[in-house]
């Protein structure tokens, strides 16, 4: 079973959508489609990290919260 939602949203940002899902899905029929149903099934999802239960588990002596950050930012393409 499916739905219609529509919206009006920033031109801009229409535009820099439409190209990201073109990009990731191909420039064919459907991709706008699976785009949107992707950015609304990670929008309603929950949260899955418990947080709490990472807090304190990163130990890195010598390295502030900042190196860290930079570290793992510097590993992301």
């Amino acid at each position: 079973m499916t739905e219609t939602i529509k919206v009006e949203v920033n031109e801009a940002l229409a535009r820099k959508f439409r190209k990201k899902a073109m990009e990731t899905y191909g420039y064919k029929k459907g991709a706008m489609k699976k785009a949107i149903e992707e950015s609304m099934r990670k929008f309603a999802s929950p949260g899955l990290a418990d947080w709490d239960s990472l807090t304190g588990v990163v130990k890195a002596p010598g390295m502030t919260s900042v190196d860290l950050q930079h570290r793992a930012w510097s590993k992301v393409d």
